[in-house]
């Protein structure tokens, strides 16, 4: 499991909300309405971590710092042999 996911999974677990209701607070934020199954699928892993725009409400409504959550988000998508390179240079 990723730190992305993981950070989604507990954050979810410690709200005690349902993936309906999030995905019902979702939409009143952005207007669209992710599935649950979409839902489902972030927390354990099963997906590429979600948009910022997702992630910017799922932070709000987890109640957990948007930036962890993005930048967990952006590690995961970018490639290793970048990070190795970011490495290397800093």
């Amino acid at each position: 499991m990723s730190i992305y996911s993981e950070m989604l999974s507990k954050s979810v677990e410690e709200s005690g909300l349902k993936l309906d209701k999030i995905a019902d607070l979702i939409e009143n934020q952005i207007g669209s309405k992710p599935s649950k199954e979409y839902l489902s699928r972030l927390k354990n892993g099963k997906t590429s971590p979600a948009s910022n725009k997702i992630n910017d409400a799922l932070a709000r409504i987890l109640g957990i710092d948007p930036w962890d959550l993005k930048t967990a988000a952006y590690r995961e998508k970018v490639p290793h042999e970048v990070i190795k390179r970011f490495q290397k240079t800093s």
